[in-house]
């Protein structure tokens, strides 16, 4: 207990090695990282900080590649002996005969293969280029997690995804009969390396294998919407990354785009509730006071959990050393463009500034980093990410993100969206008054515009409409 105390005061990050990657700095490592999940980003990180798995290429992570049963026994041997042991496993003979001594994963088949983690495919073959299905990969973690039950047979995939859920293994992370990539791979061995860390952080895989505990370091700036920051404290420095620290933005265990009641999100929680004493919340910057929540988790509800609706995103963050759980929410809204400023970028691709995009809101102009829009999008609107004391008060653009733009005839004049023949949803809480914009038709009608006009309607491709103009 002691050393988890020391380990809550400590907030500071000792980071500087080049192959390790912190949650914001994977950007700056993989070319590729932009299509690593939110939902994954935490893990890819720590994983690769910890060399359990490292990238395709020294420059791509491949995110969504399959991961092979070969790379699997890899991960597997690295979770449990820790990667400097695995490293040094030898491999005089092989177990299958397409498996040869010279293959570079013989010697992590056959200690996976002796530890009863893995079994050929039949005719004394492993098949180590074969694809590997998420309940696969399920049954290989919940072995190195010490798991056991009845997962041979005819059942043998129900089975491993009931213990996976009955254990929170495959919390944040989706297991099913289909192909396992390589970022939900992260995840799942993320979860598997801290199992039981609630009860005892110096009884995890993490622990025994790489002297590793994690621990929350606080929330992370505005610009990171306060999502919470999680250190991990390496006792030994050479097991893992440059130095004995490493703190990373965590990643969410549940996103809801939209509203949600809370008889989902207890369900979601595993039919589990929170109290006042263990529930923070974040929304543009700002904090909840706990007690003015009003509502909570509850079997069966209705009720729309607070502030949440169309064009609003929800991000859910529990903390297993102090049972918090943290959500963050945050609004979407449409702002038209004035200005772009193209990435300078060098003669090999590398952006050397980044570009920038200005908004005007309410006569005041806005910018931030963006590099999605160019100068023939000027005069268009952009979804942005605002951060403010108040919900419907702007002090700051934080991100832009280019819309899905929609174009037809507008076929009605309430807040029934239909353009084209679609029917679309109206951003949450749109007053007019708070901004240039409104995807309301009852709002373009009393603004000069009439039913059966050829309108632009700004989305985000879930179906949700922020803005109509003509």
């Amino acid at each position: 207990m002691k050393k988890l105390l020391t380990l809550l005061l400590v907030a500071v990050m000792v980071l500087s090695m080049v192959c390790v990657a912190g949650a914001a700095e994977l950007d700056e490592v993989f070319d590729d990282a932009g299509d690593i999940d939110l939902m994954n980003r935490e893990a890819v990180a720590v994983l690769n900080g910890m060399q359990i798995i490292k990238g395709m290429t020294p420059t791509t992570f491949v995110p969504n590649g399959t991961l092979t049963r070969a790379q699997a026994a890899k991960i597997i041997a690295c979770m449990k002996l820790g990667v400097q042991k695995a490293e040094a496993l030898s491999a005089a003979s092989s177990q299958f005969t397409d498996v040869p001594t010279s293959h570079w994963a013989c010697k992590f088949v056959n200690y996976c293969a002796e530890q009863g983690i893995v079994s050929g495919v039949g005719g004394g073959k492993f098949n180590p280029d074969g694809k590997l299905t998420g309940f696969a990969f399920g049954k290989m973690v919940l072995g190195v997690a010490g798991i056991t039950g009845e997962f041979t047979g005819a059942t043998w995939d129900k089975n491993v995804n009931k213990a996976l859920k009955e254990n929170e293994l495959n919390k944040g992370v989706s297991v099913t009969s289909k192909d396992m990539n390589r970022q939900d791979a992260c995840h799942l061995a993320l979860n598997a390396l801290f199992y039981g860390e609630d009860t005892d952080p110096y009884s995890t895989v993490a622990y025994d294998a790489f002297s590793v505990t994690r621990a929350s370091a606080g929330n992370a700036k505005n610009y990171e919407w306060k999502r919470p920051l999680v250190l991990y404290t390496c006792e030994e420095s050479d097991l893992c990354w440059d130095g004995t620290e490493m703190t990373v933005t965590a990643s969410p265990f549940l996103v809801y785009n939209g509203g949600f009641t809370c008889g989902k999100l207890y369900t979601d929680l595993g039919n589990k509730t929170f109290d006042l004493d263990h529930i923070k919340g974040w929304r543009n910057g700002c904090s909840f006071d706990p007690n003015t929540f009003g509502t909570f988790p509850a079997a069966g509800s209705n009720v729309g959990f607070m502030c949440t609706g169309n064009g609003v995103t929800t991000e859910w963050y529990y903390d297993a050393t102090t049972e918090i759980y943290t959500h963050v929410i945050i609004g979407n809204r449409a702002f038209e463009i004035v200005d772009v400023t193209d990435p300078v970028i060098s003669n090999d691709g590398e952006v050397l500034t980044p570009g920038s995009v200005t908004v005007t809101y309410d006569g005041n102009e806005f910018s931030c980093e963006c590099n999605e829009f160019t100068t023939a999008d000027i005069g268009t609107y952009a979804i942005c990410h605002t951060n403010g004391s108040k919900w419907r008060e702007v002090k700051s653009i934080v991100e832009a993100f280019k819309p899905v733009l929609v174009t037809g005839e507008l076929q009605s004049e309430d807040n029934t969206i239909k353009i084209g023949g679609k029917t679309y949803k109206a951003m949450y809480d749109t007053l007019a008054k708070y901004q240039d914009v409104s995807p309301y038709p009852a709002d373009y009608i009393a603004a000069g515009g009439s039913l059966g006009d050829t309108v632009h309607a700004v989305t985000d491709g879930t179906g949700v409409v922020y803005a109509i103009y003509s």
